[in-house]
């Protein structure tokens, strides 16, 4: 009998001690986690501002008397050059016959409503123009406006390359051309003017 008590006692005794030490070892853990949670909590929060994008607001570094068609003339060295996506724009097949024919016409009518376009850019910024800026304009704009208005032939999709597409594709490359040069213009116009005082044509 007393043998039976005392081995019950050993056992007792070795299964506290086994508790005591399991104990032991989750207040170290617990502690630890406190500690973390409390180092957590004194570190300033991280606040994020909202970030606003204004894609629609363009930025002229410098202007050196060029006018460029939908594009910053500091990084233009030669329009013969013209280049989409770091890649050399080569020609796509005609998407139907007598596309040239198409590009001309397209052409001739944007260069007749390019003084009114002039007009309408004087009239926004409130300034008159002396005429032979007029005609500076319109030298610099009918050189490019051939490439300008292929590049954007060459970049339709095949959708868009249906014949039965043709009238509505001119329209729509039309609109593209005369915005570019309405945004150009508007760049271009307002630079000079600062550039020279007030007045375009730097006299």
């Amino acid at each position: 009998m007393n043998q039976d008590l005392y081995s019950y006692s050993i056992q007792m005794q070795r299964f506290l001690e086994a508790q005591d030490k399991r104990i032991m070892k989750l207040e170290h853990e617990l502690k630890r986690l406190t500690d973390e949670i409390a180092e957590l909590k004194n570190k300033p929060p991280i606040h994020v501002d909202k970030i606003e994008y204004k894609f629609d607001q363009l930025k002229v570094e410098s202007l050196d008397g060029t006018l460029n068609i939908g594009l910053n003339p500091t990084d233009l060295n030669n329009i013969d050059e013209f280049a989409v996506n770091n890649q050399p724009v080569q020609p796509a097949p005609n998407l139907f016959p007598g596309r040239e024919i198409v590009v001309q016409e397209m052409h001739n009518d944007i260069l007749s409503d390019l003084e009114n376009m002039i007009n309408d850019v004087e009239t926004q910024l409130k300034i008159s123009l002396e005429p032979s800026y007029h005609d500076f304009i319109k030298q610099d704009v009918e050189r490019q406006l051939h490439q300008r208005i292929n590049m954007y032939f060459d970049n339709l999709s095949y959708a868009e390359r249906a014949p039965q597409q043709r009238d509505n594709i001119k329209e729509k490359i039309k609109e593209k051309v005369k915005s570019d040069i309405q945004t150009a213009l508007l760049q271009f116009i307002t630079h000079s003017q600062a550039e020279t005082g007030g007045n375009p044509n730097g006299v």
